[in-house]
């Protein structure tokens, strides 16, 4: 069972997620909200029956779309959208030790337009979670505000020395220190430049092959900051021009 905390849903939700990927409710609105819970898995041919004032995102291997009622949807609809974000660009976790000091490394945007770490890979410094990576040795950090320089520390969980990790004005995302390895299952207090956050990391057995199985694997390893970053990163095109 995993405990999922959506930003804006009160209700604390436990999963049963099956191995196998599947669509994947992101977030519902109105009058049938009830009956699509964030996280919940759907048939690959289920049909979403909206009233209107309803709207349902859904994530699956095309990306993340959205559907507004009065109507009767299916999923397995063909149709000529794609995801605005190549899967193969997701799949890029960038380290950052080769990036010009003083970068300013753009966030993305939640639905509700709140600013986060930029693509699905790079970690927030100020938000405590679980985390997931493909390679636990090409972390980032990213920090909400660059205007000025800062240093955050950031030390094992379990007690240590803590390690200082420096930001030039105008730089929003650094390395990961280079000379505090991260394990499976690590946990680590990042502190300091208005930062003050516990981060366990968890690294992806295999790279998934699609969005929907990249979404499921975020899903059962607790990694719901990322979920919700793939949701909003992928959202389609119709036609494939933004």
């Amino acid at each position: 069972m995993i405990s999922i905390r959506w930003p804006g849903v009160a209700a604390v939700l436990l999963l049963a997620v099956p191995a196998a990927a599947a669509p994947m409710v992101v977030r519902a609105v109105g009058p049938s909200a009830a009956q699509y819970k964030p996280g919940q898995m759907l048939a690959d041919n289920a049909a979403l029956s909206l009233k209107a004032g309803d709207m349902v995102t859904i994530l699956d291997a095309r990306g993340t779309r959205s559907f507004s009622g009065p109507g009767s949807f299916r999923l397995a609809a063909a149709s000529t959208a794609v995801a605005a974000t190549p899967f193969s660009e997701l799949l890029s976790q960038k380290s950052e030790r080769r990036a010009r000091i003083g970068a300013v490394r753009g966030p993305g945007l939640t639905f509700d337009g709140t600013p986060v770490p930029p693509g699905v890979w790079a970690v927030d410094a100020g938000a405590s979670a679980t985390v997931c990576a493909l390679d636990l040795s090409r972390v980032s950090l990213w920090r909400a505000d660059p205007l000025a320089a800062g240093t955050l520390k950031i030390a094992r969980a379990a007690g240590g020395a803590a390690v200082p990790l420096a930001y030039a004005a105008g730089q929003a995302v650094a390395a990961w220190p280079a000379t505090l390895a991260i394990g499976d299952g690590d946990s680590f207090k990042v502190t300091g430049a208005g930062a003050a956050a516990t981060i366990r990391f968890r690294k992806l057995a295999a790279a998934p092959a699609t969005i929907d199985a990249l979404g499921a694997a975020f899903v059962e390893n607790g990694c719901d900051g990322q979920f919700a970053r793939l949701a909003t990163a992928t959202r389609v095109v119709e036609g494939g021009v933004p």
